[in-house]
Protein backbone atom coordinates (compact mmCIF):
# COMPACT_ATOMS: atom_id res chain seq x y z
CA UNK A 1 0.00 0.00 0.00
CA UNK A 2 1.31 3.45 -0.89
CA UNK A 3 2.31 5.54 2.14
CA UNK A 4 0.07 8.50 1.30
CA UNK A 5 -2.98 6.32 0.55
CA UNK A 6 -3.47 5.29 4.18
CA UNK A 7 -5.99 6.77 6.57
CA UNK A 8 -3.56 8.27 9.08
CA UNK A 9 -4.18 9.72 12.56
CA UNK A 10 -3.66 13.27 11.24
CA UNK A 11 -6.54 12.66 8.79
CA UNK A 12 -8.95 11.98 11.66
CA UNK A 13 -11.05 14.17 13.90
CA UNK A 14 -10.66 12.66 17.33
CA UNK A 15 -11.58 14.92 20.23
CA UNK A 16 -15.12 15.53 21.37
CA UNK A 17 -14.33 19.26 21.50
CA UNK A 18 -13.37 19.22 17.80
CA UNK A 19 -16.63 17.46 16.92
CA UNK A 20 -18.54 20.05 18.97
CA UNK A 21 -16.98 22.99 17.10
CA UNK A 22 -17.83 21.38 13.75
CA UNK A 23 -21.44 20.73 14.87
CA UNK A 24 -21.80 24.31 16.14
CA UNK A 25 -20.10 26.24 13.33
CA UNK A 26 -20.11 23.85 10.39
CA UNK A 27 -22.49 23.64 7.47
CA UNK A 28 -25.11 20.87 7.91
CA UNK A 29 -25.78 18.89 4.73
CA UNK A 30 -28.51 16.22 5.10
CA UNK A 31 -28.71 13.21 2.80
CA UNK A 32 -30.50 9.87 2.64
CA UNK A 33 -27.69 7.75 4.09
CA UNK A 34 -26.00 10.31 6.35
CA UNK A 35 -25.86 13.86 7.64
CA UNK A 36 -22.68 15.78 6.86
CA UNK A 37 -21.21 18.60 8.88
CA UNK A 38 -18.47 20.48 7.03
CA UNK A 39 -16.24 23.26 8.34
CA UNK A 40 -13.16 24.79 6.72
CA UNK A 41 -10.00 24.22 8.76
CA UNK A 42 -6.50 25.65 9.01
CA UNK A 43 -4.70 22.31 9.37
CA UNK A 44 -3.69 22.23 5.70
CA UNK A 45 -5.49 18.97 4.95
CA UNK A 46 -8.99 17.51 4.89
CA UNK A 47 -9.94 15.55 8.04
CA UNK A 48 -12.72 13.05 8.66
CA UNK A 49 -14.80 12.08 11.67
CA UNK A 50 -17.54 9.44 11.63
CA UNK A 51 -20.33 8.77 14.11
CA UNK A 52 -22.45 5.64 13.95
CA UNK A 53 -24.87 5.13 16.84
CA UNK A 54 -26.57 1.91 17.88
CA UNK A 55 -29.67 3.01 16.01
CA UNK A 56 -27.84 1.86 12.87
CA UNK A 57 -27.49 -1.68 14.19
CA UNK A 58 -24.98 -3.89 15.92
CA UNK A 59 -21.22 -3.52 15.84
CA UNK A 60 -20.89 -5.31 12.49
CA UNK A 61 -23.28 -2.87 10.75
CA UNK A 62 -21.72 0.17 12.43
CA UNK A 63 -18.20 -0.94 11.49
CA UNK A 64 -19.26 -1.56 7.88
CA UNK A 65 -20.75 1.94 7.71
CA UNK A 66 -17.52 3.48 9.00
CA UNK A 67 -15.36 1.36 6.68
CA UNK A 68 -17.34 2.46 3.62
CA UNK A 69 -17.10 6.16 4.52
CA UNK A 70 -13.37 5.92 5.35
CA UNK A 71 -12.63 4.25 2.03
CA UNK A 72 -14.49 6.94 0.04
CA UNK A 73 -12.66 9.66 1.97
CA UNK A 74 -9.31 7.93 1.47
CA UNK A 75 -9.82 7.69 -2.30
CA UNK A 76 -11.00 11.29 -2.73
CA UNK A 77 -8.94 13.04 -0.05
CA UNK A 78 -6.65 14.64 -2.66
CA UNK A 79 -9.60 16.35 -4.36
CA UNK A 80 -10.89 18.02 -1.20
CA UNK A 81 -10.08 21.47 0.13
CA UNK A 82 -8.91 21.90 3.74
CA UNK A 83 -12.13 20.99 5.51
CA UNK A 84 -13.22 19.02 8.54
CA UNK A 85 -15.97 16.56 7.63
CA UNK A 86 -18.13 14.76 10.17
CA UNK A 87 -20.37 12.02 8.79
CA UNK A 88 -23.31 11.03 11.00
CA UNK A 89 -24.42 7.69 9.63
CA UNK A 90 -28.12 6.94 9.15
CA UNK A 91 -29.75 3.51 9.16
CA UNK A 92 -29.53 3.16 5.35
CA UNK A 93 -25.75 3.59 5.23
CA UNK A 94 -24.44 0.09 6.12
CA UNK A 95 -26.63 -1.59 3.51
CA UNK A 96 -25.72 0.86 0.75
CA UNK A 97 -23.78 -0.20 -2.31
CA UNK A 98 -20.30 1.39 -2.40
CA UNK A 99 -20.68 3.13 -5.78
CA UNK A 100 -24.04 4.69 -4.89
CA UNK A 101 -22.72 5.84 -1.52
CA UNK A 102 -19.60 7.29 -3.14
CA UNK A 103 -21.73 9.28 -5.62
CA UNK A 104 -24.04 10.48 -2.83
CA UNK A 105 -21.17 11.62 -0.59
CA UNK A 106 -19.10 13.28 -3.32
CA UNK A 107 -22.12 15.14 -4.73
CA UNK A 108 -22.76 16.62 -1.26
CA UNK A 109 -19.08 17.56 -0.96
CA UNK A 110 -18.91 19.18 -4.43
CA UNK A 111 -18.66 22.76 -3.04
CA UNK A 112 -15.56 21.67 -1.09
CA UNK A 113 -13.70 20.03 -4.00
CA UNK A 114 -10.56 21.90 -5.12
CA UNK A 115 -10.95 23.91 -8.27
CA UNK A 116 -8.61 22.61 -10.97
CA UNK A 117 -6.52 25.45 -12.40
Amino acid sequence: MKGDARFRPQDRIRKRSEYQVIYDRGQRIPSGSFVLFVLRNASGRPRLGITATRRIGGAVRRNRAKRLVREIFRRHRGELEDVDIVVNARAALPGAEYRRLEAELMSRLRPFVRKVR
